[in-house]
């Protein structure tokens, strides 16, 4: 898939002006960043549909799976003590692959070749496509079958466990994920193409580490284990709040007297981005400018365009944000909750505290 963004925007004063639309899905177990497809001269006249994993598929998910003896499910979902095993010095600083607007990782599964990864801070769980779970060995549990629901529709999903999950000398057994039982496809006949999602979500990090910083500027991850975070490393730095609110981090909005919150989430490649309802609230019912462009926005649950989608600009005179206010600031209004992306995240090195409940903004 290609990423667009428009890089000809110049910051101000650290805040970038975003107008490219983003998606966030929410399901009952995950929180996921859609993407956007570029696709000129194709998103509308090529057919978008979701399709079930084949029977076959299902039947190699179903010989994965983990017998019932050794599971633990209540009414709440299934039950998993991962394993964590981090480096004996209680940090690990390991390369961030800067790709197409979002942040990957290299990892291996299983003990297989490391391979990168978008690391998605929007996702509460990992999720995976149903061949990668066949491919790279993952224990199924077919009898928990969580519903993803996203703006663009439901969509079903399989409980999985994943063995053996490493990042540089850091490993983690155990590993809960979710896998897609449906595919997004586009296109028709022999250009037709199967849009795939796989990425690691945040509860790796807030279930093992105290802090993990995402430094866009040095192109570095670093995760805290049994350290707590250093403090300011560079210059310039403000720091904000920092809450778990649905297993994704957010952090307070401002604009006006009205405050909100919004996820912190690597995952979009996109920068601010506005609710509907906060929209309405802060008197924004209607207002701004429509973005078109022919090409797909995608994630858990379907696929639709810009328009489609109802995404509309707005300009505020003075946004609260990181505990300063940046002025003449673009965001965009859509569906999903509220989050700011990776075309503002991008300038900054950013920090996750998950200890002392803090948001580290440094540049």
């Amino acid at each position: 898939m290609a990423a667009a963004v428009d890089s000809g925007s110049a910051p101000t004063n650290g805040l970038r002006c975003m107008n490219w639309p983003p998606l966030l899905v929410i399901s009952r177990m995950l929180q996921l960043t859609g993407f956007l497809l570029g696709a000129t001269g194709c998103a509308e006249s090529f057919a978008v549909k979701n399709e079930a994993v084949s029977a076959g598929m299902q039947q190699q998910l179903q010989a994965q799976a983990v017998p019932a003896s050794e599971l633990k499910v209540n009414k709440d979902g299934l039950r998993v003590r991962s394993v964590s095993t981090p480096p004996a010095e209680g940090v690990l600083k390991v390369p961030m692959y800067y790709e197409n607007g979002v942040p990957y990782l290299k990892l291996s599964l299983n003990g297989r070749k490391p391979k990168k990864f978008m690391f998605d801070t929007g996702a509460t769980f990992s999720v995976f496509d149903a061949e990668q779970a066949v491919e790279y060995g993952f224990r199924t549990v077919p009898q928990v079958r969580p519903t993803m629901s996203g703006v663009l529709g439901k969509e079903p999903g399989m409980a999985a466990i994943i063995p053996t999950l490493q990042i540089g000398s850091w490993k983690v057994q155990n590993l809960p994920c979710i896998i897609r039982m449906q595919r997004t496809a586009w296109g028709t006949s022999i250009l037709k193409e199967h849009l795939g999602i796989s990425v690691i979500g945040v509860h790796l990090a807030a279930q093992h580490c105290k802090y993990v910083t995402l430094d866009f500027l040095k192109e570095q991850f670093e995760f805290g284990f049994t350290r707590s975070f250093p403090g300011q490393t560079r210059k310039r730095m403000h720091k904000t709040n920092l809450s778990m609110a649905q297993g994704v981090p957010t952090t307070h909005l401002k604009y006006g007297k009205i405050s909100w919150d919004a996820v912190v989430d690597s995952g979009s490649i996109f920068g601010v981005q506005l609710d509907q309802n906060i929209a309405r609230v802060l008197g924004y019912r209607d207002g701004g400018w429509h973005v078109g462009g022919n090409y797909l926005i995608t994630g858990v649950g379907g696929a639709q365009t810009p328009k489609d989608a109802q995404v509309r600009v707005l300009e505020f005179n003075a946004l609260g944000l990181f505990g300063s206010y940046y002025p003449f600031a673009e965001v965009d209004v859509m569906p999903g909750p509220s989050r700011l992306g990776t075309y503002l995240l991008e300038d900054y090195r950013i920090t996750l505290d998950f200890e002392h409940k803090v948001l580290w903004v440094e540049w």
